[in-house]
């Protein structure tokens, strides 16, 4: 007899996508509206193929322009109009600008200047490297930071823990496996440097210094708007459906104060949990300068593109009140496109800041993620459904505004550990806009809640590609970042769901 071929989660999800959208859309359950029925339909498909990657997750993203049409939902036009909203281009300006960047290895310096500014203490350099990587998170992709950030981190590790030759004591988990194999991640497996994966320094500094690059970036991401896709997924919502415009000011006054406090409890607990040590040798302590003193002076290209990036981000904090009584028609996502532009034009050494090439580098993927989420949240409003879903919420006796945030704040970091941030405050954001609506609390509150819920997941590999790259270094293992991640989930909860309560409505009204 043949052995059966084992089902994978993508094999499985392949097929039970279209069956559930024929499903509900054949039965129109809970009495809907056929358009409604059409949305939940729809939207069951796209979630279940995001869920288990049956397909590349920017394939399923163009399912709302073929389901709503044929679903009676809206006409293609209007389906394909989200895939166009400025946000869009919002965050395509800042991934060009962080290209240009990256090519010129001006977040290298950064990093390292940064990180020189803390002492090489074990508790400091933890809280530099997770500041450093939290501060170029806020302004380039939270993958290309912690890629970056990784290998600096393994080098410092190294150079702190071998002690002629050998290694200081492993860090003593004598219930956890062994340290994993590297993860292939993007194509690329993560190795350190200097050592094989078998032979990594195992030690409570090199746990607590690759869970801070981990957790810095995705922390980081929440303090601007174009940090994480959430932020944006959230502004285009909001935008489009209450006609409220969330510029990038608006969003850092909310955004820096959340990120900054919960970087310091992060710091915090991962000190009092891990207890980083260091044992201390001479000329130890000048091993980020030596690195500062490799790079040499700064280039051409690196003065240029800071002063690219001086000029955007001082754009986007000026313009409510110092460029739009000016240019009245001036957005963020204008200002990001100029800046994105200017790369393209600037001369360096014979070259241009940036050339075509790079953009295979542009993640096109996340762009498209965020239309489907954009597109989606209209059929939610234009089908009626988000009120259904709405109704369901509250008549579970949960009226008040505390313990709705309390409600949305679990549910969204709890399920964004397993599935795409990006999908989760999607899916999220046009159901707490009515929740918000029917329970009479500004809706803004709500969907604030999930997208930065959506953003601090720290359990497992698979939440997030930050957490995913540290694990594929090789210092940790799977059941380390979970006993970690679930630590820091209910701080994350509790602060997210202050700063949603006592802050967010003074900044946002």
């Amino acid at each position: 007899m043949l052995p059966h071929p084992r089902l994978s989660r993508a094999s499985v999800g392949l097929l039970l996508g279209p069956v559930v959208f024929a499903g509900l859309f054949l039965t129109t359950p809970f009495g809907l509206a056929p358009e409604a029925t059409g949305v939940l339909a729809s939207t069951a498909w796209v979630v279940i193929w995001w869920v288990t990657e049956a397909v590349p997750i920017p394939v399923t993203s163009l399912l709302p322009i073929a389901l709503f049409p044929v679903t009676g939902v809206m006409p293609a036009s209007t389906a394909t109009a989200p895939y166009a909203d400025p946000i869009v281009f919002l965050l395509l300006g800042g991934f060009l600008l962080a290209l240009a960047i990256e090519r010129w290895n001006l977040h290298h310096r950064l990093s390292l200047l940064i990180i020189s500014l803390v002492g090489t203490s074990a508790n400091g350099l933890v809280l530099g490297f997770m500041a450093a990587t939290a501060v170029l998170s806020m302004w380039i992709s939270n993958t290309a930071t912690a890629m970056m950030m990784v290998p600096i981190g393994a080098a410092v590790i190294v150079e702190l823990t071998t002690i002629g030759g050998q290694r200081t004591p492993p860090l003593d988990h004598a219930d956890l496996e062994e340290p994993n194999e590297p993860l292939d991640v993007e194509g690329e497996l993560l190795h350190h440097p200097n050592d094989e994966p078998t032979d990594l320094p195992n030690t409570s500094f090199g746990l607590a210094l690759m869970l801070g690059i981990a957790y810095g970036a995705s922390i980081g991401g929440a303090a601007t708007l174009i940090g994480s896709p959430p932020n944006a997924v959230l502004a285009g919502v909001a935008e489009a459906t209450l006609g409220v415009e969330i510029g990038f000011l608006e969003w850092m006054l909310v955004g820096v104060p959340l990120a900054a406090l919960f970087l310091g409890i992060t710091w915090i607990m991962l000190i009092g949990l891990l207890q980083p040590s260091i044992e201390t040798r001479p000329g130890r302590d000048d091993v980020i300068e030596r690195q500062l003193a490799a790079l040499g002076p700064m280039t051409t290209g690196e003065r240029r593109v800071l002063a690219v990036f001086a000029l955007v981000a001082g754009g986007w904090i000026l313009r409510p009140f110092v460029l739009q009584p000016v240019f009245p028609m001036l957005t963020d996502a204008i200002i990001a496109v100029i800046g994105a532009v200017l790369v393209f034009l600037i001369p360096v050494d014979g070259d241009r800041m940036l050339t075509w090439e790079y953009t295979t580098r542009v993640p096109w993927g996340v762009l498209l993620l965020l239309g489907a989420g954009f597109s989606i949240a209209r059929g939610f409003q234009e089908s009626g459904l988000d009120s259904v879903v709405a109704d369901a919420l509250t008549n579970l006796g949960i009226t008040g505004l505390t313990g709705m945030i309390l409600l949305v704040a679990t549910v969204v970091i709890l399920l964004t550990n397993v599935t795409s941030n990006t999908a989760t405050a999607s899916l999220f954001m046009p159901i707490t806009l009515s929740i918000g609506l029917a329970i009479g609390v500004t809706p803004l509150t709500l969907m604030a809640t999930a997208a930065f819920a959506a953003t601090f997941a720290f359990m497992l590999p698979v939440a997030t590609a930050p957490n995913a790259i540290v694990f594929g270094s090789g210092y940790m293992t799977i059941p380390q970042m979970a006993k970690v991640g679930a630590a820091l989930t209910i701080p994350a909860i509790l602060v997210i769901s202050a700063i949603a309560i006592w802050w967010i409505p003074i900044v946002w009204t």
